[in-house]
Parts: structure tokens; C-alpha cells; sequence
């Protein structure tokens, strides 16, 4: 469940094509905008673009040049409009790295089974309640959402969707849960239950990270300079908390006492159906 925060130099020859791979990817996405297409009703024909191991595997073997250019790269993307509701770096940084697989999903008694063979307390059942609404896009498409829709683009749509964007980024920008033991949160009328998933499930709480980031910007100057720097702040969607854990090998942002998860990548996730 640990990240990497350094960089092997046997790592990166043997990565190497691969991560040409990846930096051509976000390039192609930067200098190709994408049509502005409504958000699709999520099916299992909904594939992810590549593996969450492959994509921290490339980010870990990159030398600081390529990170900064990835990333540069990434902040001139053209999102679909059901992602661009509202500027947000961490978005257009995870959309166009690839980081979109899905979770795992289990009917009850599968999830209670996975509980218990990986030894899962129900007091580390993670909860996050949400309601319908109307969303509109930049594009001015207004779109009626339900409960139900939140729901399933968390754990079925094609791309995931970096929450956050819309209010604060305590922990960096993603899907918020709350530990509750499976509880209502009192913010919504609908609940999704899930647990981290210990085989994927790369954890850091917010204090270790931005001692993590600080050094990071001074090993890595030109990606520090690209980023302009790690930012814990909300203004303008600038927060890049999740883009340094990302790309330091961590997908998941929790507080000092372990009650809040911030998720960037759904992978971390096993949910209850």
C-alpha cells in the first residue's frame, strides 16, 4: 500500500518505451481537442484506457523532464464537457495520463466475503452520500442527474470524474468518503459503501505528503517549475495535491486520524453493490 517517492535509474531503462508510450498519449490528447460529448450511460462495454499499475509504473520510471512535459502536456487537453464543469488541474492531469479504471465491484455476500478473507474490519467501511441535481457544462448543456447516476458513473463510467471541484480540496482534489462504518454521511440521500482494496489501494495522509511534495519539488526542479510548485490552496482549481500523490505513487488522501479519503483512483476501491 505504499508509494514511490524516488527514482530508479534500472527502473527507467526497462520502462522506457513505455513511458514514450504514455508521454506520446497525453501529447496526441494535448494537440487534439476532443468533441464535446454529453456523458454516456455507463456500461461494461466501458473499458478503461490503461491499467492503474502500467500508469504509476511509467510516472515512476519518468526522469523530471518527461514528468514536467507530461504534465504540461496535460494542462493543455481539451476535456469531454461532463469532465470540464470546472477548471480543475487534477482533472485534465488524470484524464489525459489514462488513470480511469474501474473498481471492483461485489453483489452483498461477494463483498462481505472480501471483507473477511482480507481481514477488513466493519469499521473500515468507507461511505459516501450523494444526491441528483442539474449539472451545467461549460459547453451550456444543462443535464438533469440522479442519485442513482452519481452512483453508477463512480463505479461504472468509461472516465473518471475528479470530484472536488465544486467546493474545497482539504485533501486534494477526488471522490471524498467518509469512515463511518457504512453510515449515511448526512450529505445525500443515496449511499455508496466500499472498502480500500489492499492489493491497489496506495495510501498517505495529507501530512506525509506535503512533506513528501516539498522534497519532491527540490529533486525535481523542472516539473516543481511546470506545477509551479506543490499547492494545498483551492483558488482557481489550482490544488495539485492529488497530482504530486499520483505521480509519487499514491491514489489515496487521508487526514491525520483517518476518518476522510480523498480517492483519485477508483482502482483503490472495492464497492458494495
Amino acid at each position: 500500500m505504499g508509494g514511490r517517492g524516488g527514482r530508479s535509474g534500472s527502473g527507467a531503462n526497462r520502462r522506457t518505451a513505455t513511458n514514450s508510450t504514455l508521454s506520446q498519449r497525453v501529447t496526441n490528447q494535448a494537440n487534439n481537442p476532443v468533441p464535446n460529448i454529453q456523458n454516456q450511460v455507463p456500461t461494461p462495454q466501458n473499458t478503461p484506457v490503461a491499467s492503474s499499475a502500467d500508469i504509476y509504473a511509467d510516472l515512476a520510471a519518468m526522469t523530471d523532464a518527461q514528468l514536467a512535459q507530461v504534465y504540461r502536456d496535460s494542462q493543455r487537453t481539451s476535456l469531454p464537457n461532463h469532465l470540464n464543469d470546472n477548471p480543475d488541474v487534477t482533472q485534465k492531469f488524470v484524464y489525459s495520463i489514462g488513470l480511469n479504471e474501474r473498481p471492483m465491484v461485489l453483489d452483498a455476500a461477494s463483498f462481505n466475503q472480501f471483507m473477511s478473507d482480507n481481514n477488513i474490519p466493519q469499521s473500515q467501511l468507507l461511505a459516501r452520500s450523494v444526491n441528483g441535481g442539474v449539472v451545467t457544462t461549460t459547453a451550456g448543456n444543462r443535464v438533469g442527474i440522479t442519485a442513482q447516476d452519481i452512483l453508477d458513473q463512480m463505479k461504472y463510467s468509461r472516465l473518471n470524474y475528479i470530484g472536488g471541484k465544486h467546493g474545497g480540496q482539504a485533501y486534494g482534489a477526488g471522490t471524498y468518503f467518509d469512515m463511518t462504518g457504512g453510515r449515511n454521511t448526512g450529505y445525500g440521500q443515496t449511499t455508496a459503501v466500499a472498502v480500500l482494496n489492499p492489493a491497489t489501494a496506495r495510501v498517505i495522509t495529507d501530512a506525509q505528503l506535503s512533506r513528501m511534495a516539498h522534497a519532491f519539488d527540490q529533486s525535481h526542479p523542472q516539473f516543481a517549475r511546470a506545477t509551479g510548485g506543490y499547492n494545498t490552496g483551492y483558488s482557481g482549481g489550482r490544488n495539485n495535491m492529488s497530482v504530486y500523490a499520483v505521480v509519487m505513487g499514491y491514489n489515496v488522501i487521508k487526514d491525520a486520524h483517518g476518518t476522510y479519503h480523498n480517492v483519485i483512483d477508483r482502482a483503490a476501491l472495492t464497492y458494495r453493490q
